[in-house]
């Protein structure tokens, strides 16, 4: 996770431990908390039309089963291929921890939450795509995107927008069925370091 701010710079680069997305309905809107590995929490706030953005983004990159995603129309070989991707996703979906409680940080990055004014996804040539959200403040969080992030927000999305009772549009109806909560904690095996 990269923070872009002036005054941020010693928060330049941090691994994500833990994400939390959940509706505030006083605010009517979803608040994203990120846990970094340097204890610290960032907190954004998804407006409507931020989070209807960020969905159309990522459903398309987390090949999760929809109502139309293989039908009568579709090759063969390309049914085999997506089926294939599906089954793919919803395995490491399934093995991802939901389950772990969401654990506040000791300090918040900009004392306080952001609103995302605007959200982008830049794919990079030979390298993961990235996530972008330039914020009210004056910063821009930017996160790599790894499939495990993708599908965890995406299931964090649909969760959290069945509450809010927005709508989206397609596939958000399969959230149900793939996870009951809306906390996603990163593999602490895996190592792996977003920014």
């Amino acid at each position: 996770m990269t923070i872009d701010n002036n005054n941020l710079q010693a928060k330049a680069e941090a691994a994500i431990q833990q994400i939390n997305l959940g509706y505030n309905a006083q605010q009517d809107r979803l608040l994203l908390k990120v846990g970094l590995a340097d204890n610290s929490e960032l907190l954004v706030w998804l407006s409507y039309r931020i989070t209807k953005q960020l969905w159309q983004m990522l459903n398309g990159e987390t090949h999760l089963p929809t109502a139309t995603s293989i039908n009568t129309e579709t090759p063969p070989q390309q049914a085999v291929a997506l089926f294939k991707q599906e089954a793919e996703a919803s395995e490491t979906l399934q093995k991802m921890d939901f389950a772990t409680e969401y654990q506040p940080r000791v300090e918040i990055v900009n004392d306080g939450a952001m609103l995302a004014t605007s959200v982008v996804i830049i794919h990079h040539p030979n390298k993961p795509s990235s996530l972008e959200m330039p914020c009210l403040e004056g910063i821009t969080v930017r996160m790599k995107l790894s499939q495990e992030l993708v599908l965890a927000l995406c299931n964090m999305l649909q969760l959290s927008v069945k509450e809010a009772s927005w709508e989206l549009g397609a596939g958000i109806e399969m959230a149900a069925q793939l996870q009951p909560t809306a906390i996603f904690a990163a593999n602490p095996e895996a190592k792996k370091i977003l920014h």
